[in-house]
């Protein structure tokens, strides 16, 4: 740039300084209070930085009055500072306060207006501080980054019903122009404004802050139910804005419900998908890794973030999409709802929308287990072989194994019993599934497995599913001292998708049932085949009444003890399970009543409450055996055999009675037993009180 240049550019630099310098000097001319000439009856006051002529208001005609404090009514009502009417706070402080302390703030009219004005003016100025409050909520939600889809929803459904409000505010302030309003008109047409601006304060107070979307949707409904029925034309209000603001979470919920996606970027749903992709479209998986432990541990529920309103169809919302994307794993084909959803308090049609949405993929699974792959036939396959119902199988099965149920467990081979089951099997010709049972070795007792079951810790591993034995809490084999009649148990090999209702849990409490009855039938083999072919050694047994007696009470004590947990407790609660099975209209149903009934054997058949009960029963069940070797075993001195026959009399005896002692209590407690178990126990009392 040359000289020229520069100096031209430096005068044209100070010529605009001191044009705005001028520019300024002039502004203040203008606005010099002492250019304005006073009268009497005028003073001048600063309001919001600007300067206002104020009339001495005592001086005034009546007239006059009323239509200046109409005026600072319309002025204080839009949220402009008025000459004449001002609070005992802060505006600023007011837009920030909460709700209580909003409607301590108090609003004073000037004292030199007519008494009359100021008693009919009083009652409409608390609209003021609540105005206030909600224009704050709106403009600062609008300008604060990252304030939320539901934050930001509230403030623009507010902002939208404050136009009706502003409209109202223009009208008036036309009228007063016009010298057409009256201060009794003006306080009549904001009256109605008094209670739903209070409202909406409420509902942007009840916004701010850190709060989740379910949070803010919780307290608007919340708001909307504490409004009286009379009020009907301010719930007509708070339920459109309701509706408004919970479209944003609805379209989440309706995605989810209707198609199986969880589209939330900004984390505001109350179920989260461990396997977010990019894509809103779901990926086959392999079939190890489809099961019932994968579709346990993908979704995480926090229901934290779901609105109390939604709370009660929490189920239904998770289940809907989770089964949705089960189908869709399955290669399911299903027309899928299209149906928007929205929630209104007033109409709650979004209840039978999601309860829709939840019987749709509910009905077709149950459907797809049952016909294609066989539900029905599995579960008689559990009743059958668990319960000992198929009684060519449970008799079978105590004949091939004979040999190997007095041996410990460490010296038993699971393969090899595996083979005798396998051998079992061959028995049972019309079943395709037979290949599905297995055999197991437990390394604890049912009494132990039973309470870690009661406690939430597995009594089985996870990892050793797929394998023949159980190492539980990582014990090794060789350390046990259980024999092969205790240690014996069946496993089924259910795969996916039948695993979503024969999972783990289940097949661990039918289970314990097997187990517990598997030592009842060894022990009334072992006393039948006593009966029927005492030893040759031994010539007293038959000769003895006493001896069969006892023998006798064993048996039909074993007998009886079976009878009760199969005939009494498990196999009515079979028969609801096959019924809910072959007529259920949800899988849900089915996985409900499956869950119901195992536990109710568990508690009512073995008396899981009390682990004493199983332990005492696993005892007298021993003393029948101890006593079968006695028998068995050659003696010369018939008096020496008859003392010890009296000292298994006495041991039955006792723990016979120890466990009607327990049972008995059990049935007469009110304070710490249910009714069913009381019931339970009343019917195994009749069964034993013979043999005691």
């Amino acid at each position: 740039m040359d000289s020229v240049d520069l100096n031209k550019s430096i005068e044209e630099t100070v010529r605009l300084v001191l044009s705005k310098e001028e520019l300024e000097r002039q502004a203040r001319m203008i606005h010099e209070v002492k250019s304005i000439p006073k009268s009497e009856s005028w003073s001048f006051e600063s309001v919001g930085g600007y300067f206002m002529p104020t009339e001495d208001i005592a001086k005034m005609p009546l007239a006059r009055q009323e239509q200046m404090l109409v005026r600072n009514l319309i002025y204080a009502f839009s949220g402009v500072p008025s000459s004449h009417i001002k609070p005992d706070a802060n505006i600023d402080q007011i837009a920030t306060m909460q709700q209580l302390d909003i409607a301590n703030v108090r609003f004073k009219i000037d004292e030199g207006f007519n008494s009359a004005f100021r008693a009919l003016a009083n009652d409409s100025l608390p609209l003021i501080g609540h105005f206030i409050s909600v224009q704050s909520f709106v403009e600062t939600t609008n300008m604060t980054p990252r304030s939320g889809r539901t934050r930001l929803a509230l403030a623009a459904a507010l902002g939208d019903k404050l136009q009706q409000y502003y409209d109202l505010q223009s009208k008036m302030e036309t009228e007063m122009q016009e010298r057409k309003l009256s201060l009794k008109d003006l306080v009549r047409q904001v009256r109605p404004w008094i209670t739903i601006l209070k409202v909406f304060c409420s509902m942007g107070l009840s916004a701010r802050g850190k709060k989740t979307s379910a949070q803010i949707l919780t307290h608007l409904d919340e708001i909307y139910q504490q409004l009286k029925p009379s009020d009907l034309e301010l719930k007509e209000l708070v339920d459109q804005v309701l509706d408004t603001v919970s479209s944003v979470y609805m379209k989440i919920v309706q995605l989810w419900t209707q198609k199986g996606i969880i589209y939330d970027m900004q984390h505001e749903f109350f179920v989260e998908d461990s396997e977010r992709s990019n894509s809103m479209s779901s990926t086959l998986l392999a079939p190890e890794q489809c099961c019932h432990a994968y579709w346990e541990n993908r979704y995480t529920l926090l229901p934290e973030r779901l609105p109390d309103f939604l709370h009660p169809l929490a189920a239904e919302i998770f289940h809907a999409g989770k089964y949705l994307n089960i189908l869709r794993q399955c290669n399911v084909k299903l027309t899928l709802m299209q149906t928007p959803l929205k929630y209104s308090p007033k109409e709650q049609a979004h209840v039978e929308i999601i309860r829709s949405s939840y019987a749709l993929p509910g009905e077709k699974l149950l459907e797809v287990l049952k016909t294609e792959h066989h539900l029905e036939k599995h579960l008689a396959n559990l009743h059958d072989y668990f319960l000992l119902q198929q009684e060519e199988f449970a008799e079978a099965l105590l004949a091939n194994c004979q040999e190997h149920w007095h041996s410990n467990v460490d010296r038993m081979i699971p393969e090899m019993l595996q083979s005798l089951l396998t051998e079992t099997l061959l028995t049972i010709q019309d079943d395709p599934f037979k290949e599905l049972l297995r055999c197991q070795l437990k390394d604890c007792d049912v009494a132990t497995q039973l309470q870690k079951l009661m406690t939430h810790e597995h009594g089985e591993d996870d990892k050793n599913e797929g394998s023949t034995t159980s190492e539980d809490d990582g014990e090794p084999l060789e350390e046990l001292s259980l024999s092969g009649y205790e240690a014996f148990a069946l496993r089924y090999d259910a795969k996916w998708p039948l695993s979503l209702v024969l999972h783990s849990e289940p097949l661990q409490k039918i289970q314990l049932l097997q187990r517990v009855l598997l030592f009842l039938r060894y022990v009334q083999r072992q006393l039948s085949a006593l009966w029927q072919a005492p030893s040759e050694g031994n010539t007293f047994i038959s000769q003895n009444i006493r001896t069969a007696a006892l023998r006798q009470r064993m048996l039909g004590s074993m007998i009886n003890l079976e009878q009760h947990i199969t005939q009494d407790i498990a196999e009515p609660r079979w028969q609801m399970i096959s019924l809910v099975a072959d007529k259920g209209q949800h899988i849900d149903e089915l996985i409900e009543r499956l869950a119901i009934s195992l536990e109710e054997c568990l508690r009512l058949g073995l008396l899981s409450g009390a682990i004493a009960f199983v332990r005492s029963l696993f005892t007298l069940g021993q003393v029948c055996l101890n006593f079968c070797g006695f028998a068995e075993t050659p003696l010369c001195d018939e008096k020496a055999f008859d003392e010890g026959v009296g000292e298994y009399e006495s041991e039955f005896g006792n723990f016979l009675q120890s466990i009607l002692d327990l049972v008995r209590e059990l049935a007469s407690s009110t304070s710490s037993t249910k009714v069913d178990e009381r019931e339970s126990c009343q019917q195994l009392l009749l069964r034993l009180e013979a043999y005691k």
